[in-house]
């Protein structure tokens, strides 16, 4: 006789194995969101220091309290408005490494130019730290900031050294930490990564340095036992003439070994690798040259005029030396020449005046150019052989070596490592490099030549001066590809 019990049993067993796949994919769609901003989210959360009981404010430094209150609503405001122009979007594609789970943000621009004195042109600020978050985020809007529960400083422990200060709050999890930005996480947070952004001194190199993480889950499974070996990387890509990307630079950054539970503030060591800044595109310099051209001008001239005051001021004291010790027509002749020198520095400065006016009127809020996309990618390998094939997989099938020629200056391999002693030994810009700027301020320094003649009337040498200076500066300009001044 058969169990009557035993058809219900097989039929619940059957109905459990479906969903075991409904689960498996369930898990699979983890939400992997980026952000990027000068600082770091977790990494640089700063101290709140409440107000004593009492009104007593001599327990703590006067400059210390508003002082930690502004930067927790500056980073809020940035967090809020800046968040790379948009939603970070998921990639879904069946060629993707199913050990590896993406985030592409919308584009953002990668170059920055400062316009409140002469145009300084260097990488977006934006690009001070990443944190990366895996986790089912609240419905667009939602504001959770209010939420937000400050890391506050035991006011008993004010006058201790830093290393000794005490805190407490009442929510210690990533999670609450994440509102600051209003990164508002619905439920849990599987992992929390960051990295830092560091840069050469002249700008040419950069590298991703581990600034923390908390990996409450593990990506790939949901064994509480199992341990992965994990990295994440970054791909900065421009959109080219076809469909495809053009992959400009990517960067790493290895974890080693990780389980359900870690938590790490960084790592100290420099072993990351220095990788080659992407050099700004020639349709990004032409903008560039283009919005900017009214402020290079007059700066171009501004920093020329000061360079002949200071020139002709050196004459004079030249001048005053040697008259001090003449005599006969040798001093009337030096008189004369110290006059000359006098007069055209007062000529001089008054277009110095005039183009500072000019300049000052000039609209003076910074620009941003060349478009780049930015995509996010966290692995998790079951051992280290593993995880250096899906490093090599990941920016070797990227085309990730890419060479770029502008001129004379060549960059060579942009994502190639290169010692930061390289890095540093390079005295030429980012942008432009060293022999652009000569020609630019040899040009410049022409122009005013003429244009402050003592006697209205340029020479015939200066003229030629000019024109040779400005044929010059026109080749470098060729170079760039942009276009010749006239």
């Amino acid at each position: 006789m058969k169990p009557k019990g035993a058809p219900a049993l097989v039929l619940l067993l059957i109905l459990s194995l479906l969903h075991v796949p409904a689960a498996v994919a369930a898990r699979d769609k983890v939400d992997v969101h980026a952000y990027l901003n000068d600082s770091c989210i977790v990494a640089d959360e700063p101290f709140f220091v409440p107000q004593a009981k009492g009104g007593d404010s001599e327990q703590m430094t006067p400059k210390f309290l508003p002082l930690v209150g502004l930067v927790i609503g500056k980073l809020v405001e940035l967090f809020i408005n800046r968040e790379i122009e948009g939603k970070v979007k998921q990639i879904r594609s069946d060629a993707d490494r199913k050990d590896t789970r993406y985030a592409v943000m919308n584009q953002m621009n990668l170059y920055r130019a400062d316009l409140q004195a002469a145009p300084v042109l260097g990488i977006n600020g934006k690009l001070g730290c990443m944190t990366i978050v895996a986790a089912h985020l609240k419905a667009d809007g939602v504001d959770c900031t209010p939420a937000y529960a400050p890391k506050e400083l035991d006011p008993a422990t004010l006058n201790l050294p830093p290393g000794e200060w005490k805190t407490s709050r009442s929510d210690d999890s990533v999670e609450n930490q994440l509102r600051r930005a209003n990164v508002c996480v619905d439920g849990g947070a599987w992992a929390v990564y960051e990295a830092r952004f560091e840069f050469s001194e002249d700008g040419t190199a950069y590298r991703l340095k581990d600034a923390g993480y908390r990996i409450n889950s593990l990506l790939t499974t949901q064994d509480k036992g199992a341990s992965r070996t994990a990295l994440y990387t970054l791909k900065i890509s421009q959109p080219a003439a076809t469909d495809q990307l053009e992959v400009l630079s990517s960067a790493w950054v290895k974890l080693g070994t990780v389980t359900a539970g870690a938590r790490s503030s960084g790592a100290p060591d420099d072993s990351s690798p220095w990788l080659r800044v992407p050099p700004m595109s020639v349709e990004a310099r032409r903008m560039y040259e283009q919005k900017t051209a009214t402020h290079q001008q007059l700066t171009g001239e501004i920093d020329a005029l000061k360079r002949a005051m200071l020139r002709n001021q050196r004459v004079i004291d030249g001048l005053d030396r040697r008259i001090a010790d003449a005599g006969g027509d040798l001093l009337e002749g030096l008189k004369q020449e110290r006059t000359k020198a006098a007069v055209q520095i007062q000529v001089q400065g008054a277009e110095l005046d005039a183009r500072n006016t000019e300049f000052r009127q000039l609209p003076h809020a910074a620009l941003e150019f060349m478009p780049v996309e930015i995509e996010v990618a966290v692995t998790e390998t079951e051992s280290e052989k593993k995880s250096q094939l899906a490093l090599a997989d990941i920016i070797g099938k990227t085309g990730g070596a890419v060479a770029s020629a502008v001129g004379n200056e060549v960059t060579g391999i942009i994502s190639r490592s290169i010692k930061v002693s390289d890095t540093r030994a390079r005295s030429d810009s980012i942008v432009y490099g060293s022999e652009f700027a000569r020609a630019r301020a040899q040009y410049f320094d022409a122009l005013v030549d003429v244009q402050t003649s003592p006697s209205g009337t340029p020479s015939a040498e200066s003229q030629r001066t000019l024109s040779l200076a400005m044929a010059r500066y026109n080749e470098a300009r060729r170079s760039q590809g942009l276009e010749p001044i006239k």
